[in-house]
């Protein structure tokens, strides 16, 4: 499967707010960052960069699949977002040092191993001082594209080990069918920056 075909079916109304309630504490975080510029790494359907700039927050969001903006661009259109859509590399953004205030991504890491994973938190931490990130946990009940990697937040957590962690947690809970899995929380929620450089004595 493709990206484009993942994302082909329209976005409506429940299928956005069912998104954000379900992302509800990653996106307070990204609102209560302070930040006022930002990039979405991956857009996929398009709909958390829209609701960013429904807030007011100036918005842009970078795909490698340019059907996937092509759709992203048609659903902000449609739901009257104010975007700045473009295709990249996710590897090679093509912004200047600093450009944001802030680099967001909600289920992206996931589909990449860790050397790669390393690569993409430094050039988003070229661009802009701070990432928030989100990736289904090892609660999530299923793989939806079939790659992903569906870990615990202490597995997350050593990854990240070559940048500052400013926070690390659990979040989503969702009621599962079976008692042992009650109410397990099936995200986690990063928020990194670089490490600071030593000084030279």
């Amino acid at each position: 499967m493709n990206w484009h075909k993942y994302y082909q079916a329209p976005l409506t109304l429940e299928s956005l707010l069912g998104n954000f309630y379900g992302q509800k504490e990653f996106l307070l975080a990204i609102a209560d960052s302070g930040a006022r510029k930002l990039l979405e790494v991956g857009t996929g359907s398009g709909a958390m960069s829209i609701f960013f700039s429904w807030l007011g927050f100036e918005v842009a969001a970078v795909d490698i699949d340019p059907q996937v903006i092509t759709k992203a661009k048609r659903e902000a259109e449609r739901f009257n977002g104010r975007v700045e859509f473009a295709v990249a590399d996710a590897l090679h953004l093509p912004y200047p040092n600093n450009s944001f205030d802030l680099i967001f991504h909600q289920g992206l890491l996931e589909h990449f191993l860790d050397e790669d994973i390393h690569k993409l938190l430094a050039e988003q931490l070229r661009c802009a001082p701070k990432v928030i990130l989100s990736v289904p946990n090892c609660w999530y009940p299923r793989r939806d594209f079939g790659n992903e990697r569906l870990m615990s937040k202490a597995r997350w957590e050593a990854i990240l080990t070559p940048f500052k962690i400013i926070r690390s947690e659990y979040y989503a809970p969702k009621r599962f069918p079976r008692p042992w899995l009650w109410r397990k929380p099936i995200q986690y929620l990063a928020v990194i920056e670089k490490l600071p450089v030593p000084l030279e004595i």
